[in-house]
């Protein structure tokens, strides 16, 4: 069974890829949450220092150009964040919360614009950045994995990390998940009262 390319085909690889997701969290750093290849160059981007969604919030590539843009619906049953092509501002797909419709599970549901049924879920840890998007039921398309806090992320301003990615998936469409889980887990700190702009701590990042 194919993957589908939801963004595009150039953010499709041929080989396996190992992704980090870093968060800037000091006042002296640019503020961004950016996701490098493992060699360090910027695929994709946020300028923005909470990741919320509230606003209509645009994902760029490493050489500034939009990818996608993400806005977090304002009116809705259950908290859903909707993702739009950034050349035709066609919606691609959403990510919903079923955990407010099913308090019995920990899941979100991603369904495509041209779908009438969720074609992603994403299950896991969500607040330790331990989870999987995952396609048709039982083909994992990205796995999230929280990384040992080291001293030098302390002394850098820097959280982060990593997504591992099978080949031929759409690079750019995990980077939206991975962003919008960003948000919800934000979210949640915000509502709860434990969210810091310096920092987050090591036991829930």
């Amino acid at each position: 069974m194919n993957n589908p390319i939801i963004v595009g085909a150039q953010y499709c690889s041929p080989l396996q890829a190992q992704l980090t997701v870093a968060k800037q969290i000091m006042d002296f750093n640019h503020d961004q949450l950016v996701i490098s290849d493992s060699i360090g160059n910027t695929l994709f981007k946020l300028d923005q220092k909470k990741v919320l969604l509230r606003e209509l919030t645009v994902v760029r590539d490493g050489d500034d150009c939009p990818v996608v843009s993400i806005q977090k619906k304002s009116i809705s049953f259950h908290d859903t964040y909707q993702v739009y092509n950034k050349e035709t501002n066609e919606q691609l797909f959403s990510v919903k919360d079923k955990h407010m419709r099913d308090k019995a599970e920990e899941t979100f549901e991603i369904e495509l614009e041209d779908d009438l049924q969720p074609t992603f879920e994403v299950k896991g840890e969500f607040v330790r950045r331990n989870y999987h998007i995952i396609f048709r039921g039982s083909i994992v398309v990205a796995e999230v994995q929280q990384g040992h806090v080291s001293l030098s992320s302390v002394v850098t301003g820097k959280r982060k990390y990593g997504v591992v990615i099978p080949p031929e998936v759409d690079q750019a469409f995990v980077a939206a998940v991975v962003i919008i889980m960003e948000a919800i887990h934000n979210e949640g700190k915000e509502r709860s009262g434990n969210y810091r702009d310096s920092s987050d701590s090591d036991s829930d990042y």
